[in-house]
């Protein structure tokens, strides 16, 4: 099942980015861009728009699959490679250590590997989640979720990021949600803005896209519902 189209706020501070000649699509020989995307960010940040080659690939591979075309293909790849089931809190990547990456529900804290488990906790939870995280600069992001409905963030210019190691291998037999989680979770994370995002991105060997956090509870609902 496709998730939902995501339709958050433009970016402050943030022009897009007008399409470059040698950038390649979806397709190996295709010129064309994928709309709504640059080299590192889903300016309009939707399921259905289309992901950049490497991207497509990584993440598509780590399925046993081809390229997907769109995070909501994605998604819908992964419930139906795992069995069709949406996840659940025991899938999430709950940590015994005091992490950086935590959700505070009905007063109790739950620390996990990846800051994105804590946007999926809000809407399995379906009440209030208070979301917290670092950059990989160290800068403190929070967010306030509601569900899948409503999620305040800040700063407001916040953006998170998905991907996969460049050298991600197929999976040995049937993909589980531990298995996805394990090739994706060093690559989801939160950043302040775009600049920061960048700059990260240059420093790691993986194909990743970016778009802003206020339109992460999205994905979650693609993963959950």
């Amino acid at each position: 099942m496709p998730g939902p189209g995501l339709n958050p706020p433009s970016i402050p501070g943030v022009t897009p980015v007008a399409p470059r000649a040698d950038h390649v699509g979806m397709g190996e020989d295709s010129p064309q861009r994928p709309t709504g995307t640059d080299d590192a960010i889903i300016m309009d940040a939707g399921l259905d728009t289309s992901l950049p080659a490497g991207v497509a690939r990584g993440l598509g591979r780590l399925l046993g699959d081809g390229p997907v075309a769109t995070l909501g293909d994605w998604a819908a790849a992964v419930r139906a490679a795992t069995g069709g089931g949406a996840i659940t809190r025991q899938d999430l990547c709950h940590t015994d250590d005091r992490s950086p990456h935590h959700a505070v529900l009905d007063g109790q804290r739950y620390d996990f590997a990846c800051f994105y488990d804590a946007v999926i906790l809000a809407g399995l939870a379906d009440a209030p989640v208070a979301i917290h995280t670092e950059s990989p600069g160290g800068t403190p992001i929070t967010a306030d979720a509601t569900g899948t409905t409503s999620l305040a963030v800040s700063p407001a210019s916040a953006v998170f990021s998905v991907g996969v190691a460049d050298d991600v291998a197929p999976p040995d037999g049937a993909p589980t949600h531990a298995t996805v989680y394990a090739a994706v979770c060093p690559y989801v994370r939160a950043f302040p803005d775009p600049g920061a995002y960048r700059a990260w991105r240059s420093t790691v060997d993986a194909a990743t896209v970016a778009m802003p956090l206020a339109g992460a509870t999205d994905l979650a609902t693609a993963l959950i519902d």
